[in-house]
């Protein structure tokens, strides 16, 4: 198991939102963080980041001591790549995996506000994967609503009087919140948008320090609606 009290080496990483992000921490310092495009053309970028991002921060391979990664909802795509790399490092390393929900990570980066949060991730073309989370006096993030798929639209049902919106898209997203709440809603700034490698390893890292290491079975993605994939029906 990890002792607690030695520092951590982890690497996490997200392929869930529009953005990529990989992050290096030892324990909750940040070493080195990248933010890449999404998209097809970009898996194959994905280990070449990873090894040039280890060797900017002066750290091997072998002397990591976790992984971190986003399980969605999001991009379907870009999670089973996320997962496929994780599970290919942690198996080579002999490391453990913390898998941490996109949209909680994505919550706790507008942190201790008095407003609900409403992350956004962009689903099929109209709809965003979303849920709302408040803090607590305890300086704990609560979940209010589950994970659920909405039209963008249709946000109001869930968001009452005051939230602060935090997506994945601000081009896109941006104008159409603008457009629907005016000035009751706020939305984060956007460099705080998307979703950092740096906020799952927050997450992950207190399960790290826990001797947690999710199971193979654990670390699937989170998705929400049926995933448009013709499987052949069975001939019987």
């Amino acid at each position: 198991g990890l002792g607690s009290n030695r520092k951590l080496n982890i690497l996490s990483i997200n392929t869930s939102t529009k953005q990529y992000s990989l992050a290096v921490m030892k324990d909750e310092i940040l070493l080195g963080e990248y933010i890449l495009p999404s998209g097809p053309s970009h898996f194959s970028n994905l280990m070449p980041s990873i090894d040039d991002l280890l060797i900017k921060v002066g750290l091997e391979p072998q002397k990591l001591d976790g992984l971190i990664v986003a399980l969605g909802p999001g991009s379907f795509t870009g999670i089973r790549i996320g997962l496929s790399v994780v599970k290919g490092l942690s198996q080579c390393l002999n490391i453990p995996i913390i898998g941490v929900p996109t949209l909680v990570a994505m919550a706790s980066q507008l942190p201790y506000l008095n407003e609900d949060i409403c992350p956004l991730v962009t689903s099929r073309k109209g709809e965003v994967f979303t849920a709302l989370f408040r803090w607590g006096a305890n300086g704990q993030l609560s979940r209010l609503i589950e994970d659920t798929c909405l039209k963008i639209n249709d946000l109001s049902s869930i968001t009452g009087n005051k939230a602060i919106f935090i997506g994945n898209d601000f081009n896109n997203q941006g104008p159409i919140l603008k457009q629907q709440f005016g000035e009751k809603k706020i939305l984060a700034p956007a460099n705080l948008w998307n979703l950092k490698a740096s906020s799952l390893g927050i997450l992950g890292l207190k399960k790290l320090k826990k001797g947690h290491s999710d199971s193979l079975s654990e670390l699937v993605p989170i998705y929400l609606r049926e995933v448009d994939i013709r499987l052949p029906k069975e001939v019987s």
